[in-house]
């Protein structure tokens, strides 16, 4: 007898990538350009030349920490990444000793051009991840669960001026095993949501990107999110960036708030350091700062020029 699915739970990825993306308001689906790919977009790795890293350290709301790792690698054959984040809260007040929350995410992702495979489809790019969960407490209380699930992504490079992306989040339904299983034998789905965005780099600002996305979720009764943000690079070293992300208020799973983010980032010889500032619930009180670490490397001769 199947068990008793008690409820949903949300991925880890909903933090939504690296400083940059969060910088720009988490619009970033049509984007994804370098190692972030993996957590926002997939398909965004297919486009790589050269090697790329991204990771990212921060403390959420003042008590809650969140780690990310992610690499990928390309080959002619198309684009291997792996990630990994790790996120909870420490030192919880429990009857007993005190307890440890864990929430963990292994993704392993391939991505590729359509080109590799079809006579077209040289900017058409499509990525998927295979999800492993892993959470629980320790100390004071003992649970554990484990779960898996998959993404689906595309981006479209119209043009150097216009992007397009989509991508389906965990959208292995539960009679394909698409669940969180619990220690006590119940399971939790996981809300699974479509991102769709678009990116503009306007004629006449090349330095200007522009992008907007929206999140549809599948579940009813959880409102769409929008994303908005705006990126300048001064140069090849120097760029900031801005947005407006749309979060759900966790205590309603129903209300929206809106939130100003701002960041920045200076690169140097394939390193790049970003950061972001992003408030919370309209609450500056709330209010997190994002640091992450980029590497792209050079493109490598067996790749030069056959992706753009």
């Amino acid at each position: 007898m199947p068990a008793e699915v008690i409820g949903s739970r949300d991925d880890p990825l909903t933090i939504g990538g690296g400083a940059r993306p969060i910088g720009m308001g988490r619009a970033f689906t049509a984007v994804v350009d370098d190692a972030d790919a993996a957590f926002i977009n997939p398909a965004g790795l297919g486009s790589l030349k050269g090697p790329a890293a991204m990771a990212m350290y921060t403390n959420l709301l003042g008590e809650v920490y969140y780690n990310e790792f992610t690499g990928a690698v390309p080959t002619p054959y198309g684009s291997f990444g792996l990630g990994y984040i790790t996120t909870g809260v420490s030192n919880i007040p429990t009857s007993g000793l005190p307890s440890d929350y864990y929430d963990s995410l292994l993704t392993l992702t391939y991505a590729t051009p359509l080109a590799n495979y079809f006579y077209y489809g040289r900017n058409i790019f499509v990525g998927a991840n295979y999800k492993i969960f892993n959470s629980g407490y320790t100390g004071g209380i003992n649970q554990f669960a484990t779960g898996m699930s998959a993404d689906l992504g595309v981006k479209v490079v119209v043009s150097p001026h216009l992007a397009f992306g989509v991508n389906r989040q965990n959208l292995l339904p539960v009679s394909m095993g698409g669940v969180v299983k619990l220690s006590s034998g119940a399971e939790e789905s996981l809300a699974s949501i479509t991102k769709v965005g678009v990116a503009v780099k306007p004629v006449p600002w090349p330095k200007l990107l522009v992008a907007f996305d929206a999140d549809l979720p599948a579940q009813t009764g959880r409102p769409v999110t929008q994303h908005l943000g705006v990126e300048w690079k001064e140069n090849q070293y120097l760029a900031v960036r801005g947005g407006l992300d749309q979060s759900v208020d966790p205590g309603t799973a129903s209300l929206v708030s809106w939130n100003p983010t701002f960041g920045t980032s200076l690169s140097y010889a394939g390193l790049r350091v970003d950061y972001a500032y992003h408030p919370y619930y309209n609450d500056p009180g709330l209010a997190t700062n994002y640091i992450s670490l980029s590497y792209v490397g050079q493109p490598w001769f067996a790749l030069k020029g056959t992706v753009q």
